[in-house]
């Protein structure tokens, strides 16, 4: 074999989510052929350990993309909802006694939640649930129809659905979120899977190459994801070439717009 047995890839350019995988995937081949045979069961725990901390921070990192998912959604719904009790507030200074009427019932209705976008999450859910079921119920419907409010009805119910549908897309409680950080977690995992490498390639040298057909196997892992590793490089330097293209055309359209 050549003077370097295991091929070499830049684990650092790798994005979070391959990262993990890449590791996942040679946890896989080192189970197969087993550490403790291999002659490396020490390290191997060490790697395991740095290795599910960084997926408990990779988890981290997915539920607070949620979270501000969640936050962004909540905000969303609330300015619809506001923007409908306003429209309703307008309606009863109606000039046509008949439209006054129609949004005084509908303000009543909504007095009666309270004001529904200071709740909690959950309890605003269930809450515009309600609204939403009443509006479109027998006692009010006639009233949002006169007004021609359906189309914010319907979009009330739009918002507060999606946002339904993320707060059912949470992972865990907040107390389960673990401290542990990506960037340093990676840095760990880093550091006992190159001293791994050192201790196979050591082996070698020494003559011991019970671990050839696995580094087989771990070398074509290796060919995989440097392959992705080039896809993922060309993918951000196309995306830094649009940003600069655009802040290029931005940048000659405030100069000629200053001539």
């Amino acid at each position: 074999m050549n003077a370097i047995l295991i091929t070499i890839i830049y684990l650092q350019r790798l994005k979070n989510e391959t990262h993990v995988q890449f590791n996942r995937d040679i946890n896989a081949v080192w189970l197969k052929y087993g550490p403790e045979q291999l002659g490396f069961i020490l390290l191997y725990n060490l790697y395991l350990a740095a290795l599910n901390n960084e997926m408990a921070a990779l988890d981290f990192i997915r539920k607070s993309i949620i979270t501000a998912k969640i936050t962004a959604q909540d905000h969303k719904r609330d300015l619809v909802y506001r923007g409908f009790c306003d429209s309703v507030k307008g309606a009863t200074h109606h000039f046509d006694a008949l439209f006054q009427e129609a949004a005084e019932l509908i303000l009543n209705l909504i007095k009666h939640y309270g004001n529904i976008a200071r709740k909690s999450f959950n309890d605003e859910t269930v809450a515009m649930d309600k609204l939403i079921a009443e509006l479109n119920g027998n006692v009010y419907s006639n009233a949002i129809a006169l007004l021609g409010f359906q189309s914010w009805v319907d979009k009330l119910r739009e918002e507060n659905n999606l946002f339904s549908n993320l707060m059912k897309e949470r992972y865990v409680e907040t107390a389960n979120k673990t401290s542990v950080r990506m960037q340093n977690a990676r840095v760990e995992t880093d550091k006992y899977y190159h001293a791994i490498v050192n201790q196979i390639e050591n082996q070698w040298l020494v003559g011991d190459h019970s671990s050839e057909a696995c580094v087989k196997e771990w070398n074509a892992v290796i060919e995989r994801y440097k392959h992705i590793l080039a896809q993922e490089i060309a993918e951000r330097k196309k995306s830094s070439d649009e940003i600069e293209t655009k802040n290029e055309t931005e940048t000659e359209t405030d100069t000629e717009n200053n001539d």
